[in-house]
């Protein structure tokens, strides 16, 4: 008789609606992610109302600590059958969260300025290289970026940075730097004379600072091989447009021969350049014998060809 007391008993405890639910327990230390923690967080076992927020989540890697009285009251307010072992009894909620290091950081603010270094090697120089975002654990590496400002001639900028995801607490630092913009220029490699015909072996190509550039700079090696320095030109040194010229084939005061071609004849005679030119620059040339002075295109070294018969008349 006893023994079937004792299955019957059995059985009505193992239908009865909270024989299969697990015991609640307490979670002493737990990482949350998001904005709230939940009553799971706190409790392992908390069954339907688990996911019931009951406090708001700790700033980014701060911690919460949740006594054995509030703990208490929320039990009981969701039905829970748990009771602190002591007032000893804690929780200790941490917000998880990680750090965008100033690399990343660099990287997405030079991918907000792409169209200001017109594809060339850009770096940034920020006022303070040790700068790193707090955000929410569970966010990419990509970040908000507003309130962009870019002095275009100097590189000088400013940005506000966070993280994408609107998470409470998450930082919103300001970023302050330099944009450096390097520009590839052709260069003298070595100091080039007064006159003196750069040719293609003069010249190299180097990165230099846009800002260091005037806007006159010649960058390419084409603008410079086969020019003739205006001025002594220094090594490793941009060179502007009025540093070189086409070289000058005829020199002021030089004996040169005054060609005249039409399609009936050919005409020929001595003259004394009045100024300098270069392949194909008009100048002025006196006849030597007439004393006549004519305008000139200057063809080769000592060679210029007048345009046209009355050219010859006196001035």
């Amino acid at each position: 008789m006893t023994r079937s007391l004792a299955a019957l008993f059995a059985l009505v405890m193992a239908l009865s609606p909270g024989a299969a639910r697990a015991a609640v327990m307490l979670n002493p230390a737990v990482t949350i992610t998001g904005g709230v923690v939940r009553l799971g967080d706190l409790f392992a076992n908390a069954g339907a109302e688990a996911k019931d927020p009951v406090a708001a989540a700790p700033a980014l890697g701060m911690r919460a600590t949740y006594s054995a009285a509030w703990l208490r009251a929320i039990a009981s307010e969701h039905h829970l059958a748990w009771a602190p072992a002591s007032d000893f009894d804690q929780a200790v909620v941490t917000r998880a969260s990680r750090y965008i290091e100033e690399d990343t950081i660099e990287r997405r603010l030079l991918d907000a300025m792409a169209s200001s270094t017109a594809g060339n090697d850009a770096e940034l120089r920020l006022d303070n290289p040790a700068i790193r975002l707090l955000v929410p654990a569970e966010a990419s590496d990509a970040l908000a970026i507003d309130g962009l400002n870019l002095d275009a001639r100097t590189g000088r900028f400013s940005a506000f940075i966070s993280a994408t995801t609107d998470a409470p607490g998450a930082q919103r630092l300001r970023v302050t730097g330099r944009l450096v913009v390097e520009v590839t220029v052709a260069v003298p490699n070595r100091a080039i004379a007064t006159n003196e015909i750069l040719g293609r072996s003069d010249v190299e190509q180097i990165k230099l600072p846009r800002e260091r550039l005037a806007l006159d700079t010649l960058t390419n090696a084409s603008q410079l091989i086969g020019k003739s320095a205006v001025h002594v030109l220094r090594a490793d040194q941009p060179v502007r447009a009025g540093d070189v010229q086409e070289p000058i084939l005829v020199h002021k005061g030089d004996l040169v021969t005054i060609e005249l071609r039409t399609p009936t004849m050919e005409l020929t005679a001595q003259g004394a350049a009045l100024e300098d030119g270069s392949a194909g620059a008009s100048i002025r040339v006196t006849n030597t014998q007439s004393k006549r002075v004519v305008d000139a295109s200057v063809e080769a070294p000592g060679l210029v060809r007048a345009g046209m018969l009355d050219q010859f008349a006196a001035r």
